[in-house]
Formats: structure tokens, C-alpha cells, sequence
């Protein structure tokens, strides 16, 4: 992330240590103004005839990827570090498009009201966290402002949207917002939960947004150092303690090297405690037992294979499958389509709700997440499992001519399901759809397909997942039109 000068950090004001207070206007300082956006070997990465250049902007609203839009010289500039309504004086990062630039923030001359310091003392250079600079209810509205807009844009909806905080993640969040949408200090209760400290400071870390990710890929230096890269770089900012990683995963790789490692991932149990390590692919030493741990949800086992798709905040798996059946509420003798179905997250509980009358077919291309799911539920009553690569044609599939399919889930990668699939899923006229989903522009795109389809969004639901971040993560129900 881009840094006022000479400071290593995003624009910034007063504020004791680990406060999350608003920043206020600073003056510039004048050291290091070309050490920013740079290469692994130092060298600047400029690409435009601009770049280098300050402007001063008065910044609109928030951009897909997490800056902000500003105008400047009859185009548009996508400032990082910025929040609505602030003036800056932003520094230009690449001006290789005609139409656009990319800018940072270097100095903030009016502050928004919601603007607090970051906790991370690399957040003005990693390029993992986002809306370090934000407080986490002004997070949360920032990603509704996103969905919104997609909606609006691409599925011609005009949707009121509210991002829920993840049991777990409260408002308490240090900035005196006290907003009430959650009780703040305790873990939610659910298996997914955090909070394993007995003093909770799990609990603490999460309640400000951080110690939730409890899976990280870290890539390695030559000296076999991990840590994050720099922003639009192949740099490595060694040993540094990202403090979104959740305590298990962070000491896991706390004073480790790997040498001889390109990348290093790391993946902590919530049901056991358990750590995986492995470095290029291959278990470490650090490891803590078995290479696959084991997840327990809404009374369900799993074991999650290498290189198989886990939700990474501690709470979402127990909330997304709760939300998906909620929404759906399937009944006994019911079939279900599980398409991108991953390990069998969703399936298990379908299956559980559906019984042994009903059936539950799920799709997956991915190996590692097809093995994982034929271990999770391959093996129960009216449970199919499919290795195949989600199409149209798989979906004129899915039963044979003549048999009903009630019910949908798509939880497709960012991509999407897609219009073509989408609209083959409107032919088969199954009473809902819900779709999980992590990119609200290819949700929209896909609703949009639908409503040409004959379905209409009934219901959305959307869950900060990633605090300090722009990701989101969304539930659309979708039911026929009538």
C-alpha cells in the first residue's frame, strides 16, 4: 500500500499505539518519495508518462478492488489509501491508460470521519489488506456501496444491501462506533468459531477485525524468509507478522525459514487445532500431525486434502451452510444439485435435510477437492458425487428426462457460474437457487442471466468474511418469476 513519505506507512494521523483513531490532515515529509512501487531489484516500476506526479484530489466514491474514484485532467484516477469525501494529495502509480490512473494516497489534507490508523505496521506496503486505513463498520458499508452498485449496474436492481459481521466480528471495534450489531467479546458459539484463547485474545483480535484467516500462502525470499509480497511487486517483505493470519497459523511461521521454498502454506483446524505446512507443495516439519486436517460443521465431519478449497475465516463455514439451508429449506425426498460443490460442505447438510428419500448431486472438477468430497460424502445414502467440469451440458445432465431437480447450489470460483449455465439451471425450473458467491460483479452478471430466464432475486445476503479487505462474500436466492 502507498505511504506518506519516508513514514512506511498509509496516510496517517495522531494516535497512541494500537489505537484506531480517525486520521487528521499532515504535512508532507520529503525522504524516500521514489522507495514506493517498486520492483524486487529497487528499480521503479513506472509505465506512464505520469507517474511520479502528485495531484491533489477530492476523492468520490469506493471502486471495485478497494480504492476510491477521483477525476483529474478530464480522467479517472483510482486511488488507494483514500476514503469518500476525503481531499488528498495522491501520488501517480501508473498512468499507462489513456482513460485511467492508478494513484496512493500520500497525504490525507481532509480526513473522513472514518478513517482510523492502521494496526499493521506494513500496511502501507503489503498488498494483502486493503481497508486497513477504515474502520470496520465503514468497512462493512464501503462493501454494501459495492454490491450495490454491481447489482444496479449489471442487473439493472436497485437492492438495499447490509453486510452482516461474522459471529465473531464485532462492532466493538475499537473506534467507539458502537453500532450494536453484534455482542462484542465473545466467539459466537459455533464450531467455526475463534476465540480458543482462555483469556480471549483470540476473541479480541477478532472483535478488531484481525487474527481471523486460518489459511495463508506466504511466498519465501532467497535467504528462505516467508512473508507477503509488496503491492503490484515480486518483492517479499520478510518475517513480517501479518496480522490478519489467525494465531495458529501466525506462529506457525513465526521465526521459521524455508529455504530452498518459493511459497510456504499454511493451514490451521478450527474443529482440532491442528497446523499443515507445506513448502512448495510438500509437507514441512513444522506440520502437526496428519497432511489433511479435519473440520466439523453443523455435526458433519471433513477432511480437507491439499490443495482442496476451505473457507478461511473461522465462522464462515458454519454460517454459509446455515444460510444456504436456511434459504433453501429443503424438504424430506427432495433432490438437490450441488454444482462447484467442493469437499461437501453444503452436500452434507442437504443430504441431512433431503434424507434417505431425497438425493443430493454434486459436481466438482477440482482432484483434490473431488477426493476430499467422495470421503466426505460419497459414501452416504442418495449422495452422488461427480467429477466434471460445471456446463450446460452437465446440467441437461443431472437426472434423467422426466425427473424433477427442486434445488440449486452454485458456489462457483470469481469467475461465476456464467450466463450459459445459468439459464440451462432456469430450464430444469427448480423452486430456488442459491448462489454463494465471492465477486458481486459476476453474481450480477449471472442474476441478470437469470432474470432473462424467467427467476428473479428474492433474497441477498451478504457477510464480511475478509475484515480489512474489499472482498465480500454474498447469497443470492433466486425463484422463479410469477
Amino acid at each position: 500500500m502507498g505511504t506518506p513519505r519516508g513514514s512506511g506507512r498509509p496516510p496517517r494521523g495522531r494516535g497512541g499505539e494500537g489505537q484506531q483513531r480517525r486520521s487528521e490532515p499532515r504535512r508532507r515529509t520529503n525522504a524516500g518519495a521514489e522507495r514506493r512501487n517498486s520492483d524486487a531489484t529497487g528499480s521503479p516500476a513506472a509505465s506512464g508518462p505520469a507517474d511520479g506526479r502528485e495531484l491533489v484530489l477530492d476523492v468520490g466514491p469506493v471502486a471495485v478492488g478497494g480504492g476510491c474514484v477521483a477525476r483529474a485532467e478530464g480522467r479517472v484516477v483510482f486511488v488507494r489509501h483514500a476514503l469518500p469525501g476525503e481531499r488528498v494529495r495522491a501520488r501517480v502509480t501508473d498512468s499507462s491508460q489513456a482513460r485511467y490512473w492508478r494513484a496512493d494516497a500520500v497525504e490525507v489534507l481532509t480526513a473522513s470521519p472514518d478513517r482510523v490508523v492502521p494496526p499493521c505496521p506494513v500496511a502501507g506496503e503489503c498488498g494483502g489488506c486493503d481497508w486497513q486505513h477504515v474502520s470496520l463498520p465503514a468497512q462493512r458499508r464501503l462493501a454494501a456501496e459495492l454490491i450495490r452498485e454491481q447489482l444496479r449496474r449489471l442487473a439493472g436492481l436497485d437492492v438495499e444491501v447490509e453486510v452482516e459481521a461474522a459471529p465473531g466480528d464485532h462492532p466493538g471495534d475499537g473506534d467507539g462506533d458502537g453500532d450494536g450489531d453484534g455482542d462484542s467479546g465473545s466467539d459466537g458459539g459455533s464450531d467455526g468459531g475463534g476465540g480458543r484463547d482462555s483469556d480471549g485474545g483470540d476473541a479480541a483480535r477478532r472483535s478488531a477485525g484481525l487474527g481471523w484467516r486460518t489459511r495463508v500462502r506466504f511466498a519465501v525470499d532467497a535467504s528462505g524468509r516467508a512473508g507477503p509480497r509488496r503491492h503490484r511487486s515480486h518483492e517479499v517483505i520478510a518475517d513480517a507478522d501479518c496480522l490478519i493470519a489467525h494465531p495458529l497459523v501466525a506462529d506457525a511461521a513465526r521465526g521459521r525459514t524455508f529455504p530452498g521454498a518459493a511459497e510456504v502454506e499454511i493451514a490451521a483446524s478450527m474443529a482440532t487445532g491442528q497446523v499443515r505446512v507445506r513448502a512448495d507443495g510438500r509437507p514441512d516439519t513444522a506440520s502437526d500431525g496428519d497432511d489433511a486436517p479435519r473440520e466439523r460443521v453443523a455435526g458433519n465431519d471433513f477432511t480437507v486434502l491439499p490443495g482442496a478449497f476451505w473457507q478461511v475465516h473461522p465462522a464462515a463455514p458454519e454460517l454459509l451452510t446455515e444460510a444456504v439451508v436456511d434459504a433453501l429449506d429443503p424438504r424430506p425426498g427432495e433432490s438437490v444439485a450441488d454444482l462447484y460443490g467442493g469437499v461437501g460442505l453444503f452436500a452434507a447438510a442437504l443430504a441431512d435435510r433431503v434424507g434417505p428419500t431425497g438425493q443430493v448431486i454434486l459436481v466438482e472438477s477440482d482432484p483434490a477437492a473431488l477426493a476430499s468430497a467422495a470421503a466426505n460424502v460419497g459414501g452416504r445414502r442418495g449422495v452422488s458425487v461427480r467429477g466434471l467440469r460445471v456446463s450446460p451440458a452437465v446440467v441437461r445432465g443431472l437426472l434423467p428426462d422426466g425427473e424433477r431437480l427442486d434445488l440449486v447450489v452454485l458456489d462457483p470460483p470469481r469467475a461465476g457460474a456464467g450466463v450459459e449455465v445459468v439459464t440451462e439451471l432456469a430450464r430444469r425450473e427448480p423452486r430456488a437457487i442459491a448462489y454463494v458467491s465471492c465477486d458481486p460483479a459476476t453474481l450480477a452478471r449471472d442474476i441478470a442471466a437469470a432474470g432473462r430466464a424467467g427467476y428473479e432475486l428474492t433474497r441477498l445476503r451478504a457477510f464480511a468474511l475478509f475484515p480489512m479487505t474489499a472482498h465480500v462474500e454474498c447469497l443470492a436466492v433466486l425463484t422463479p418469476r410469477h
